[in-house]
């Protein structure tokens, strides 16, 4: 933990110091060695909260572009009595998690469910060499989208307005997907131009040994890679490409600023 409490004041540890824990109040000492980032431990072995994971530069890094306030705050359940340390907790009430190590499903569902109003972020450190990003994309609300077929694997695209005899077939009420061999092949040099006119960041990407739980999220996961942007993982799909993803590139300062942080703040 970042914080621990001393004389009732929340406090970031230094050598040779004792506190309280912010949750559930046991005695605290201050671990400042020359290997992990300083933070506060439990006396006793005790981990009183089951979603802590060990903290590392990352995550201190993403907590300093909050205010001292926002870092670190108990969320508790009046219904239930259920108290869990939510990493950042803006004061709109949004839930900022930063996930470094791998999480269960079962968990991933109880933390959602528990903060209700949160945001993922992810380290992508960890599988930075597994994770390619490919192609652009066109906004998924463009024209351009609703014309594009799909190749397995996202090699070659179609268009559907090329075709004449796959418009008759369509005319006809044929089902859709059953005519996408008769529409010509493009690849993405023939249409670059009109892709980069409908692209708002959307790229397709490559997850060797993806982290599947993150596909079965319902909440907006960002991955960060450690430079100036985000790469927010969402569903880029119409009616018969139910399983298309796609990632969207952000600016990592707006997000952090939209949400009440300031870049290089220092706490």
């Amino acid at each position: 933990m970042k914080y621990a409490f001393i004389d009732g004041i929340k406090q970031e540890p230094f050598p040779k110091q004792k506190g309280i824990c912010c949750l559930c109040g046991s005695p605290t000492s201050s671990k400042c060695g020359n290997v992990k980032v300083w933070h506060w431990g439990h006396k006793s072995s005790k981990k009183c909260d089951p979603w802590w994971e060990n903290e590392t530069a990352w995550h201190r890094l993403w907590k300093s572009y909050f205010n001292k306030d926002n870092q670190e705050v108990i969320h508790f359940d009046e219904n239930t009595g259920e108290k869990h340390i939510a990493d950042i907790k803006t004061n709109n009430g949004m839930v900022i998690e930063i996930q470094n190590s791998p999480i269960s499903e079962d968990e991933l569902r109880a933390r959602e469910k528990f903060y209700g109003k949160m945001i993922w972020i992810i380290n992508g450190e960890n599988f930075k060499n597994n994770f390619h990003i490919l192609e652009k994309l066109p906004r998924s609300n463009s024209k351009l989208f609703e014309d594009i077929v799909f190749e397995q694997g996202g090699i070659t695209y179609h268009l559907k307005s090329d075709n004449f005899e796959y418009q008759e077939y369509l005319k006809l009420g044929k089902p859709d997907q059953d005519y996408h061999y008769m529409i010509e092949a493009h690849f993405l040099t023939d249409i670059r131009e009109e892709i980069e006119n409908n692209y708002i960041g959307h790229h397709q990407f490559d997850w060797k040994h993806k982290r599947t739980v993150w596909f079965n999220t319902k909440k907006p996961v960002f991955i960060d890679f450690g430079d100036n942007y985000l790469w927010w993982l969402k569903k880029y799909y119409k009616e018969e490409y139910r399983d298309l993803w796609c990632v969207q590139k952000i600016s990592k300062d707006e997000l952090i600023v939209k949400n009440g942080g300031e870049i290089n703040k220092t706490i």
